[in-house]
C-alpha cells in the first residue's frame, strides 16, 4: 500500500481522540482547577480593590492634613506678622521716647548754657562797670589833683553810667 499521507485531510481517529483528551482535560480542570484559580483570582482582585481603596483614603486623609498645615502655617504667618507688627511698634515708641528724652536733656543743656551765657554776661558788665568807675575815679583825681573819698566817686560814677545807660535803652 502506498501509504501516502495527507497533512491537509484530518483523520477522523486522531481529531475524535484529541477531543475526547480535551475534553477530558477540561473536565479535569474545571471539577479541581477552576474554582481554585478562579478564588485566588477573586482573592487578588478583592486585595487590589483594597489596596486601591486604602490608597484613595490615604490620599484624602493626605490632602486633609495638607489642608491642615496649611491653615496652621498661614495662622503662624499671621501670628508672625502680628508680632513682628507688635515689635516694630515698640521699637517705634522707644525710639520716639528716646527722642523726647534727647529733646528734652537738649533743651535742658540749652536753657542752662543761655543762664550760663547770662551770668557770665552779667558779671562781665559788672566788671567792666568797676573798671570804668576805677578808671573815671582815676581819670578825676588827675583832673583836679586831690583825692575825694572812694565811696563817693563810685556813687557819683555808677550814677552817671545808669544814666548813660537809661538814655541808651530809651
Amino acid at each position: 500500500m502506498s501509504a501516502e499521507v495527507n497533512v491537509l485531510s484530518p483523520h477522523w481517529r486522531e481529531v475524535l481522540t484529541h477531543a475526547v483528551a480535551f475534553g477530558g482535560a477540561v473536565w479535569v480542570l474545571r471539577r479541581y482547577a477552576w474554582r481554585p484559580i478562579l478564588n485566588l483570582l477573586d482573592e487578588r482582585r478583592d486585595r487590589i480593590k483594597s489596596e486601591f481603596d486604602s490608597i484613595e483614603v490615604g490620599k484624602r486623609a493626605n490632602l486633609d492634613a495638607e489642608s491642615h498645615y496649611k491653615s496652621l502655617l498661614s495662622e503662624i504667618d499671621a501670628k508672625a506678622r502680628a508680632e513682628l507688627n507688635k515689635k516694630v511698634a515698640e521699637g517705634k515708641a522707644a525710639a520716639d521716647e528716646i527722642i523726647d528724652e534727647a529733646r528734652s536733656e537738649a533743651m535742658e543743656l540749652k536753657r542752662h548754657a543761655q543762664d550760663d551765657i547770662s551770668m557770665r554776661l552779667d558779671q562781665a558788665e559788672l566788671a567792666l562797670k568797676e573798671d570804668m568807675v576805677r578808671m573815671a575815679i582815676g581819670a578825676a583825681e588827675k583832673a583836679i589833683r586831690q583825692k575825694l573819698d572812694d565811696a563817693t566817686h563810685r556813687r557819683l560814677i555808677t550814677e552817671a553810667i545808669d544814666e548813660l545807660r537809661r538814655a541808651r535803652v530809651s
